[in-house]
């Protein structure tokens, strides 16, 4: 089990009839000198419309089966190179015995604490997605922050008023 330390929620737009087989990250400035410890991408089977956009989000095949992720660090290194995004979506669907769905998430893949250049980083389809909407693909990142920050801010509590 993964402790979460912080947690943003990525959208990566898809514009309908895009001819595009590659799309980069948007930039998150709230992303920009933390330590990357996870990513979870999801599928139109765990999330059906994103919070951000208000898009529907790319379905179970377009994200499992034909997009790979390209990390970028900010010396230009690609550290994470065309991996499988299926590799990054861990949360398993099972029926229960009385006919209702178990959401469980196994087999997390942990980072070190690597720096990510978004708008440097990409994601690429084995074809373009080619849909006739607007749709996001989604994922979220856990993270901490450098050290010294996550001090700074670990004081807080209902007593400090201030």
């Amino acid at each position: 089990m993964r402790k979460i330390i912080r947690h943003e929620f990525v959208t990566v737009n898809i514009p309908a009839n895009s001819t595009l087989t590659r799309f980069n990250m948007p930039d998150l400035p709230n992303l920009r000198n933390v330590h990357l410890l996870g990513v979870q991408v999801y599928t139109v089977d765990e999330i059906a419309v994103d919070i951000i956009s208000r898009n529907a989000v790319c379905s179970h095949s377009v994200v499992l089966h034909q997009s790979y992720i390209t990390m970028v660090n900010y010396g230009g290194k690609e550290f994470l190179k065309q991996i499988p995004a299926i590799t990054f979506n861990t949360i398993n669907q099972a029926l229960s015995t009385i006919g209702g769905t178990n959401w469980n998430e196994m087999d997390i893949k942990s980072f070190i604490g690597q720096k990510v250049n978004y708008p440097k980083s990409f994601i690429e389809f084995t074809t373009p997605p080619a849909l006739v909407t607007d749709t996001a693909y989604v994922f979220s990142v856990y993270y901490s922050l450098p050290i010294e920050e996550e001090k700074k801010e670990s004081g807080y509590s209902f007593n400090s008023k201030g």
